[in-house]
């Protein structure tokens, strides 16, 4: 699960660039998330929609698989909230080191992206591009344009040399009318 919400926080990084428009316009995003994770040679498929207000608010709303339809995860202010349905629970605790670190990792990409002229380039021109983040590798495979932002909807994540997941990314909204309330399990 840590390695999933790494991919979704790193994922939320890389989606808040784009050169087409000022990157500091970019308030929020909204998009499915088709991942297939890969643990001991066998992958596992899901599917969820994901609504993401900048710097750090991030809803995870599983699609697929059925057996984990509805399920709700909700990170913010250094808390996550997870309701299951089957249980109609709610669950609030604190986010683990690890996610934190996540957030910092969003607005250390940001930082990057401001000052370096070469990720720049290579992310507003490149097809393709590799992104390393300590351990982690970023394989992009193939970028889109979403209201003139340069969006990855493809990509590959390896722990070195580890395939970790596969994602593909579509229906996204950039910058739409999103509500506080959206981030609350109602």
């Amino acid at each position: 699960m840590k390695k999933i919400i790494t991919f979704i926080f790193f994922l939320m990084t890389i989606v808040s660039f784009g050169e087409d428009k000022n990157i500091t316009l970019i308030k929020n995003l909204k998009l499915l998330v088709n991942e297939k994770t890969f643990v001991n040679n066998k992958a596992t498929a899901k599917s969820y929609e994901v609504t993401y207000s900048l710097p750090d608010t991030l809803k995870k709303v599983m699609t697929e698989p059925k057996s984990h339809k509805g399920e709700i995860f909700i990170y913010k202010d250094n808390t996550k909230t997870v309701y299951l349905p089957i249980f109609d629970q709610v669950i609030k605790e604190d986010n683990i080191d690890e996610e934190n670190f996540l957030v910092e990792t969003i607005k250390y990409f940001q930082e990057n992206y401001k000052k370096s002229e070469n990720f720049r380039k290579i992310y507003n021109l490149e097809k393709s591009f590799t992104v390393k983040k300590d351990n982690l590798v970023f394989d992009i495979l193939k970028m889109g344009e979403f209201d003139g932002y340069r969006l990855p909807i493809h990509l590959k994540v390896f722990d070195g040399k580890i395939l970790l997941a596969e994602l593909k990314i579509s229906d996204v909204i950039v910058n739409s009318l999103i509500k506080e309330s959206e981030f609350e399990i109602k």
